[in-house]
């Protein structure tokens, strides 16, 4: 039984989750159900640098304050991080992730109460130890952190679009001649330069992309190919082996905002294991996503419209992040992927698709 107290005594609340935009979409239900169940409190969240921006699509989040834990950490980094923490007097403390870094920060903050994962040797200097559970869908898994008290049933993440950015997205396809009532789909291609500089690839081959493209094509569908600041490569890659127009909108996006107000006009996203896979789950398009050496059942709601895409029977995927910390040579969970099973998901959940708007 948890001692959280669910009353006005909760005034300002921290949380932490440290992670790339994709693990913070999916700590986005935590920080939602912590907004109604203490709607008087503030709420302060800390992140990594990278990830400043996408709290700005989270309502809920009064605060953000951001410490880099990639690089090099000085000690007098991490202290001058907890100083800031002491001087807010936090009544709530929740924090993810299994390094004992995590109750010590929240220790040392001086937090009363003081959420986490009950996975590390420091464990028990927190007030309420949550079991982890890593073998479920990680926006399970973090509410897995306030769901002994908090009482609102989970659901999926969410993210709160500027009208600026959606009528960007609107006077966009307008431009290039796409009506409301088409069949829309946007494919992104592309997977962030850290994963592939640490040797993770998550990457599908460019010829089928084209050829993909070919296909949805040729039954009427309107087609989008999208990439943020690091999928250059990626798209001029598929634009070589490209057959059919597609509306190219890499280098048009000019914000993490705009990417997600294209996404949420789309019929269908069709994805790789990266950000955008969690943004367009978060704005309610149905996506297909292409999965190679990581688990679907741990970065894909299951019961949802949304489709995972891998090669079936194969006994060596998936591997990251239980047995590998890097791709191996080979990549046959993603070489060995054709077509026809990512053809055959779009045309599942293309019928599927809400009212444009929602």
């Amino acid at each position: 039984m948890s001692r959280v107290p669910l009353d006005a005594g909760i005034q300002r609340i921290l949380v932490v989750n440290f992670g790339g935009i994709g693990d913070e979409l999916l700590f986005f239900p935590v920080i939602q159900s912590l907004r109604e169940a203490y709607p008087s409190s503030r709420i302060t969240a800390l992140v990594e640098p990278r990830c400043q921006g996408i709290m700005a699509f989270n309502p809920a989040v009064d605060e953000v304050l951001t410490l880099e834990v990639k690089a090099r950490r000085s000690v007098g980094e991490f202290l001058r991080t907890v100083l800031e923490l002491r001087k807010r007097r936090f009544d709530l403390a929740i924090a993810s992730g299994r390094s004992p870094v995590m109750p010590l920060m929240l220790l040392m903050a001086g937090a009363r109460f003081r959420v986490g994962y009950d996975a590390s040797r420091l464990a028990w200097t927190l007030t309420e130890r949550v079991p982890l559970n890593s073998q479920q869908y990680a926006g399970q898994m973090y509410y897995d952190l306030v769901r002994p008290w908090i009482g609102i049933p989970f659901r999926l993440p969410q993210v709160a679009l500027q009208a600026a950015d959606r009528e960007w997205a609107r006077a966009f396809l307008g431009e290039h001649g796409v009506s409301a009532d088409e069949p829309l789909v946007v494919f992104h291609p592309g997977t962030s330069q850290v994963a592939l500089r640490k040797g993770i690839i998550k990457t599908w081959e460019p010829s089928r992309w084209a050829e993909l493209a070919r296909r949805l094509s040729a039954q009427g569908t309107r087609l989008v190919l999208a990439g943020g600041p690091d999928d250059g490569e990626a798209v001029a890659a598929i634009q070589q082996h490209l057959e059919v127009p597609m509306i190219v909108a890499h280098g048009k996006t000019r914000s993490l905002g705009q990417m997600a107000a294209l996404l949420a006009e789309a019929s269908v996203l069709v994805s790789v294991d990266s950000a955008p896979l969690h943004l367009g789950v978060a704005v309610g398009t149905p996506t297909v996503a292409i999965f190679g050496p990581t688990d679907p059942s741990k970065l894909l709601p299951g019961g949802t419209p949304h489709q995972a895409v891998h090669v079936s029977q194969l006994s060596c995927r998936p591997c990251l992040w239980d047995r590998r910390s890097t791709s191996c040579e080979s990549l046959s969970c993603l070489t060995d992927l054709g077509v026809d099973p990512v053809e055959q998901a779009v045309w599942r959940v293309l019928p599927t698709r809400n009212a444009h708007g929602l």
